[in-house]
């Protein structure tokens, strides 16, 4: 996993505290380019979310139940990564 798929957990992960309902593809696809674009360190070009956000499913971190969100085993993982891909995510 590199920073783009923490980057993707963490935009479901709050969208869900914040709102407290699971998010839509649409939705996601637009947090995720919004941060891309307002951090220096990420590259447009490598980002592919269609791809990301279908290996997350395949991995089980993310499920879809009329929404996105992010499973146990996501939020673990996204607990355990690493201090700067978290404080980038944020």
């Amino acid at each position: 996993m590199d920073k783009y798929d923490y980057l993707i957990l963490d935009v479901i992960r709050n969208y869900k505290e914040r709102y407290g309902t699971y998010i839509r593809l649409s939705e996601i696809e637009k947090r995720f380019w919004q941060r891309i674009q307002n951090d220096p360190s990420l590259s447009v070009g490598k980002a592919r979310i269609g791809e990301r956000v279908a290996k997350l499913y395949i991995k089980d971190l993310i499920q879809n139940k009329d929404g996105y969100m992010v499973t146990r085993k996501g939020r673990e993982v996204l607990s355990f990564a690493p201090l700067e891909i978290v404080s980038m995510a944020s």
